[in-house]
């Protein structure tokens, strides 16, 4: 059976259908500039909300403008583009504690920006927050809150800056030690990247994935979800330089959206290759949509993180596993599996071809580099299953321990 058309994505709406975009209040975006034109370590923190409000021409004019050390959110990326030249994302934690004032456009003071909050923040930083609509505790917590649009503040805010000298001579100094940390960082990167490991870890999964797909015409939109999955791919998988080209699962870590925003993305511009890196746990939530994607023919590249379960599988000690296999520590029955570890050896590149889709297993890089590049190719629906070690990653909150109690003595 032919797959269903997908169709033309709609076009957006006419812009003198759309609402006027809001301007902050003239007195707040003067008193915002004088307070940047005062600093020493200033920042500016892009996130998702200033890509949805499609703020890049004007935040990019800021930046450059003014010379700004720019910072992206996981989903902010890209609005100032990764290769801008003051892009603070791999000084991330001196850009945070350094700072004194932060402009941050489009991004909640929430766990992602550590609350705004010392220590990961300087005590004394004054942030200006630019936000259609601020929660009240960011605003409680801001000097200034420039209410309106992300793009047309940002415009307010380099006119207000117009006759000021930028950037100001005394940032070098700060611009100067971001610079010198994120080319430290980049070093120490590369140097992680350049080996090939067997069996695979996420450093080398995603430089291979990274590598594939910089040979597109176009940037994709990738998708990232999982626990150590999601984490590693929103350090790896750069530079990103496009907006609204990263969608992971987010300020609540929702587990199960990534084929659902595979889809989206794939039937809204069918033009543009998307590829989501998952997590298998991650995946296990909405798996089935895989049936959808073979269906409608979407060009979706699928690729799943095979590492046995949550953070690896059965990750306990020793004395741990030797009590629960005599039935002294576990809660449930003797020798029942962690619930943590799956079935073992299970193909998730069965499911894709038992829907009539294009399934693989891999487990080297060069059988993975070899599948994307015929994925990719394809325009059309693939899944990759990736085999990694068990042991890459790390554990969050010791949660192979749940089930489990120490023995009676």
């Amino acid at each position: 059976m032919a797959p269903a058309p997908a169709g033309p994505a709609p076009p957006p709406p006419a812009e003198e259908a759309r609402p006027a975009r809001p301007a902050a209040p003239a007195a707040d975006v003067a008193a915002a500039a004088r307070l940047l034109a005062g600093a020493r370590r200033p920042l500016l923190v892009v996130g998702k909300g200033a890509a949805w409000a499609r703020a890049e021409g004007p935040l990019r004019a800021l930046a450059s403008g003014a010379g700004l050390p720019a910072l992206g959110t996981a989903m902010g990326r890209g609005v100032v583009p990764d290769t801008y030249e003051h892009s603070a994302n791999a000084a991330r934690s001196l850009a945070l504690a350094g700072a004194d004032v932060a402009l941050v456009f489009g991004a909640r003071l929430n766990w992602q920006l550590h609350f705004g909050e010392a220590p990961k923040w300087a005590a004394n930083v004054k942030f200006v927050l630019v936000d259609v609509e601020p929660s009240e505790r960011d605003a409680r917590v801001s000097h200034f809150v420039l209410r309106g649009d992300a793009g047309v503040v940002a415009g307010q805010l380099l006119d207000a800056l117009q006759g000021t000298e930028l950037p100001r001579p005394e940032w070098r100094d700060w611009t100067s030690r971001l610079a010198a940390k994120s080319a430290a960082a980049r070093e120490k990167l590369g140097a992680r990247l350049a080996r090939t490991t067997h069996p695979l870890d996420y450093g080398t999964t995603l430089r291979v994935v990274r590598d594939a797909l910089a040979t597109l015409p176009r940037p994709p939109l990738v998708v990232a979800e999982g626990a150590n999955t999601m984490d590693n791919a929103r350090l790896l998988l750069e530079p990103v330089t496009v907006p609204r080209t990263r969608l992971d699962a987010g300020t609540w870590g929702t587990m199960g959206v990534g084929l659902g925003y595979a889809i989206a993305s794939a039937t809204q511009d069918p033009g543009r290759a998307t590829v989501a890196v998952e997590g298998d746990s991650a995946f296990g939530f909405s798996g089935m949509e895989v049936e959808t994607i073979v269906r409608y023919g979407l060009p979706v590249t699928l690729i799943i993180f095979n590492n046995g379960g949550i953070y690896g599988g059965d990750r306990r000690g020793r004395e741990l596993r030797a009590a629960a296999a005599r039935g002294l520590a576990a809660v449930g029955h003797a020798g029942d599996p962690v619930p943590t570890d799956f079935a073992p050896v299970s193909r998730y590149d069965l499911l894709a071809q038992a829907f009539g889709g294009r399934g693989v297993a891999v487990g080297t890089a060069e059988e993975l580099a070899a599948a994307l590049r015929e994925a990719l190719a394809s325009g059309g629906p693939s899944l990759i299953d990736v085999t990694i070690d068990p042991q890459a990653g790390v554990e969050s909150g010791n949660v192979h321990a749940f089930n489990f109690k120490p023995p009676e003595k």
